[in-house]
């Protein structure tokens, strides 16, 4: 699956290489869709607190095969610099000591990015964005959790090609994440627990994205 996506985009970008220069200038604006892989480790603490007592536990939990898909606004308030509104939703699926846990999330993230160029219609865009997360998680013991909290995400390897004044696509490789999402367990041996969960993961493919955009 990493090699398969590693190709396409790789594929996907040599297809697209520039043939009309078109600066990311001020008051331009567009809508765009993304498509997202993410696998790798996570480094995370879980506090649980219920009536049969109180536990932390920190682990480094192995990534699963993650896909997500969102949906994107983006509107430059200077030349080069842009503010975006990106909505997303994923579908996580990880097995481990014989449980495994299918995980749906919706995450709603303003972000800021810096367009800085690099050759004619191809930019590169290391972009931050911070916003409110939500999941939903079931595993086969019949545990059940849904949490809400916080996501944040630092993408520092990510280009955009734009060979033409109205379309764009855009990769990113790597990314640093951390969210922190608090809930209830319900259906489960811990029903009524408060869960607080915090996490920390960055790989190369994590929430590895290609993406395009439409400019007006």
């Amino acid at each position: 699956m990493k090699k398969i996506f590693i190709l396409c985009a790789f594929a996907a970008l040599a297809a697209l290489m520039p043939t009309e220069t078109s600066a990311q200038q001020k008051g331009e604006q567009y809508f765009g869709v993304n498509l997202g892989y993410k696998t790798g480790k996570t480094w995370g603490e879980v506090k649980v607190e219920s009536k049969y007592g109180n536990t932390t536990e920190t682990s480094v939990t192995p990534g699963g095969d993650d896909l997500g898909v969102g949906l994107e606004y983006g509107y430059f308030v200077a030349n080069n610099l842009l503010i975006k509104a990106h909505i997303g939703y994923g579908l996580d699926s990880l097995k481990a000591d014989g449980i495994e846990d299918i995980s749906h999330s919706l995450n709603i993230t303003p972000g800021v990015a810096y367009y800085v160029k690099l050759a004619k219609g191809f930019y590169y865009t290391p972009n931050l964005s911070v916003g409110f997360g939500m999941s939903s998680t079931k595993q086969t013991n019949d545990d059940f959790l849904n949490a809400y909290g916080f996501v944040g995400e630092l993408q520092p390897l990510a280009v955009e090609f734009r060979p033409t004044k109205r379309f764009a696509m855009t990769v990113s490789l790597g990314s640093l994440q951390y969210v922190y999402l608090s809930g209830k367990a319900l259906e489960s041996q811990i029903a009524d627990a408060t869960i607080v969960a915090q996490g920390l993961s960055f790989n190369l493919l994590n929430n590895a994205q290609v993406g395009f955009k439409l400019y007006f």
